[in-house]
């Protein structure tokens, strides 16, 4: 089997020009972009999550919250229990600079993650990442999520990643300041389908029958109550998709 050129030059670079790990400031080994192996066997791990809303459970069965307020997307696939100390310094770094290594890093590993998951299953079709409100976008300039969707896409060539389908139609606070009530209430009418003008172009012809019957992943770096999640799950499942999956680098313990 052939070995990939870039992979090449980029094993005999990491050789010559090691990196350092950006947490423990080891060097780095290839095939790893910014971690040695030490730190991400320590990274907070989900292993027993519930097989609905992914969050870290103890028996791996399905939550109680589940039990009693199933979410409208069919599973939650997460690498990692958000903590701090670790993996909320490398999912900082996602959301303040669209080119740094995490986003590689993280992508792959999360991938491994998913492939694990979908063993038994087909993978969903689609990939649509979180959408921010326009405001976001100018005061940010980039969409993290949408640079996680396009890394995880590189590894499933299969999937197609649809970032100008949805829109983000209402404007609210940073959500990591409210309370759950708080984010459920503000997630009301926060997505829709993005206007059919607004989804043509000379490449690519998006359309509604596009989603009939499919199964599509959500991608969004960090999920904790799941109100954004499960309201874009709702548009996603009124404009004829079978399945929302959800697919995040990190999952807190908050139940949805």
């Amino acid at each position: 089997m052939e070995s990939n050129p870039a992979d090449v030059r980029n094993r005999v670079r990491g050789t010559i020009f090691p990196s350092l790990c950006c947490l423990c400031r080891d060097t780095v080994r290839s095939p790893n972009d910014c971690l040695c192996n030490l730190c991400i066997s320590n990274l907070p791990w989900i292993k027993n999550p519930c097989p609905h809303c992914g969050i870290s459970f103890q028996n791996n069965q399905l939550c109680p919250q589940c039990q009693k307020y199933p979410p409208p997307f069919r599973r939650c696939v997460a690498a990692f229990e958000y903590q701090h100390g670790s993996i909320d310094q490398l999912i900082m770094a996602i959301k303040t600079n669209p080119s740094c290594p995490e986003i590689k890093q993280l992508s792959a590993l999360f991938a491994k993650v998913i492939e694990q998951t979908y063993q038994s299953s087909a993978m969903p079709e689609i990939i649509i990442p979180v959408p921010l409100h326009w405001r976001t976008m100018l005061k940010r300039g980039f969409n993290q999520t949408e640079a996680i969707a396009i890394a995880l896409a590189k590894h499933f060539n299969s999937i197609k990643v649809f970032n100008n389908l949805c829109l983000r139609q209402s404007y609210s606070s940073p959500q990591h300041l409210k309370t759950k009530t708080q984010r459920i209430k503000d997630m009301h009418h926060a997505f829709a389908i993005r206007p059919a003008r607004h989804r043509y172009s000379k490449k690519t012809s998006l359309s509604l029958p596009v989603l009939e019957n499919k199964t599509v992943a959500i991608v969004d770096d960090v999920v904790t109550t799941g109100a954004t999640s499960s309201a874009l799950a709702a548009v996603l499942i009124d404009a004829g998709v079978k399945y929302v999956d959800i697919w995040t680098l990190a999952r807190t313990s908050w139940h949805i």
